[in-house]
C-alpha cells in the first residue's frame, strides 16, 4: 500500500469506455424509459433512448447481486424527468433499477436483482413506423447462487461488448488536503493550538484509517508542516485524477461559545471562478479530448460534467454530516454551506472543504486535540467515503 506524501498515479483511465455520446455526434443522447417484462421464469428489460447506444454489461456480487450497464455519457430523462441520478421499481428477477453517472464520460444503469440472474439475450431494436425510440433489449433468466458467484468472479464477464483485458479494476483515490501549513499556521485555538497542525493530525489520521481498510488508495496534499499555494493543491488533486477531494480545516469565530463542525461545497459565484481558473491553466477535461466531436456537442458535455461534479460533492456533503452526527461529533446549524473557496474550483473533481470545528470554542479545540476524541470524527468521514464510492467501479490500463 502506498503511504507517501505524493502518490504518483501511473495510466489512471476514468472513464474508458468511449466517448462518444451517440451514433449521431450532433445530438445527446437521452434514456427516457426503463420498461420491464416477465414470461414465466424469464424477465426482459427494454431500455427506450432517443438515439442507437452502444453499451457494456458485467455482473458484480460484492454486497448486493447485480447485472451494471456502462454507456457513453448521456442524459437521463426517464418518464419525462430529467436528472443526474435517481431510481426506480424494477419487476420480475429485477428488484430495482438505479441510474446516474460513473464518470466524467460514463452514463451507469445498474439492476438490482431480486434472484441470481444471468442475460442470456442482448440486442438493440431500431424504431419502426411511428415509433421514435431506439430501445436496447436484455433478457435475464434465474440462475443458481453457485452459479451467479462463479460469473461475477470470472475475469471474462467483464468482456461483454467491451472491456478489454488489458484493463483492470482500482481502487477509489481520495485526496487528502490538510489545509494551511508551514508559514502559514491557520485559526489560533483559545489555548493557542494551531489550525495548521490540527488538520494535519486529522488528515494523518484519516489516511491511516482509510489505508487500514485495503479499498482505497490514498494521496495527500502534505504529509508534514509545509506550506503549499492553494492553486497548486487543486493542480497537484487533478494531475492525479482523483476520484474525491477532501480539504480539512478547523474554523475561527466571533462568538466563543460557536462550535461545531460544517461543510462546504461550491457556490454559484465559486462556478464562475472555477470556468476562469480552467481557461487560465488550459486545463481540458477528458470530454473534450475526443477531435471528432462537434463544438456544440463538446460544450454540452463539459457543462454536464460540471454540473455532475458538483452534484457529486453535493452527494457527499450530505452523506458526510449524518455520518459524523452518528459517531457522536458536534455539527454546526445549516451544516452544509456554499462558497467559492479555492480548493472547490476544479471543474472535474468532486471536492468539500470540511471545517471540523472551531478553534475559538475552548470545547471544540479540546476534542480536536485529543487523538482519542479524533477518531470519532475520523470514523465519520470514513465511512462517510465508503457509502459514497459503493456500488464504483473505476479502471486502470495495465501495462
Amino acid at each position: 500500500m502506498l503511504r507517501h506524501v505524493i502518490f504518483v498515479v501511473g495510466c489512471l483511465v476514468y472513464g474508458i469506455l468511449g466517448s462518444v455520446a451517440s451514433a449521431d455526434s450532433n445530438k445527446i443522447a437521452r434514456i427516457t424509459e426503463v420498461r420491464f417484462g416477465e414470461n414465466g421464469a424469464a424477465t426482459r428489460v427494454v431500455i427506450d433512448a432517443n438515439e442507437p447506444l452502444n453499451y457494456e454489461y458485467f455482473t458484480l456480487s460484492n454486497g448486493s447481486k447485480r447485472i451494471v450497464l456502462d454507456m457513453p455519457r448521456l442524459r437521463w430523462s426517464i418518464n419525462g424527468l430529467t436528472s443526474e441520478a435517481g431510481k426506480g421499481d424494477g419487476g420480475g428477477l429485477v428488484m430495482q433499477y438505479r441510474y446516474g453517472h460513473n464518470s466524467p464520460s460514463t452514463s451507469r444503469l445498474v439492476l438490482d436483482l431480486d434472484q441470481p440472474a444471468d442475460i442470456v439475450n442482448a440486442f438493440r431494436i431500431k424504431p419502426k413506423g411511428d415509433e421514435k425510440s431506439h430501445r436496447i433489449v436484455l433478457d435475464l433468466k434465474k440462475i443458481s447462487d453457485v452459479e451467479f458467484e462463479a460469473k461475477a468472479n470470472d475475469d471474462g464477464s467483464k468482456s461483454h461488448k467491451s472491456l478489454a483485458k488489458n484493463y483492470k479494476t482500482r481502487k477509489p483515490l481520495v485526496f487528502i488536503d490538510a489545509g494551511h501549513g508551514g508559514k502559514d499556521p491557520g485559526a489560533i485555538g483559545v489555548h493557542n493550538t494551531r489550525e495548521k497542525d490540527v488538520a494535519l493530525a486529522a488528515a494523518l489520521d484519516l489516511r491511516q484509517m482509510l489505508l487500514a481498510t485495503k479499498r482505497f488508495d490514498v494521496a495527500m496534499t502534505r504529509d508534514t508542516d509545509v506550506f503549499i499555494e492553494l492553486e497548486d493543491r487543486v493542480k497537484i488533486a487533478r494531475s492525479y485524477n482523483v476520484d474525491l477531494f477532501v480539504s480539512l480545516h478547523a474554523d475561527a469565530g466571533k462568538k466563543p461559545e460557536t462550535r461545531g463542525a460544517s461543510v462546504y461545497t461550491l457556490s454559484a459565484s465559486g462556478e464562475k471562478r472555477s470556468d476562469r481558473l480552467k481557461n487560465s491553466n488550459n486545463w481540458m477535461l477528458e470530454i473534450e479530448k475526443d477531435e471528432e466531436r462537434s463544438e456544440e456537442v463538446t460544450a454540452i458535455l463539459v457543462d454536464l460534467v460540471k454540473r455532475e461534479t458538483k452534484s457529486r460533492s453535493a452527494e457527499f456533503a450530505e452523506l458526510l454530516i449524518p455520518s459524523i452526527t452518528k459517531n457522536r461529533w458536534p455539527t454546526l446549524r445549516n451544516t452544509h454551506r456554499k462558497a467559492g473557496f479555492f480548493v472547490l474550483l476544479a471543474p472535474d473533481v468532486p471536492a468539500v472543504l470540511f471545517e471540523m470545528g472551531f478553534m475559538t470554542n475552548a470545547a471544540d479545540e479540546a476534542i480536536l486535540t485529543s487523538p482519542r476524541e479524533r477518531k470519532k470524527l475520523i470514523k465519520g468521514i470514513a465511512e462517510a467515503i465508503d457509502i459514497f464510492f459503493a456500488d464504483q467501479e473505476f479502471y486502470v490500463a495495465q501495462r
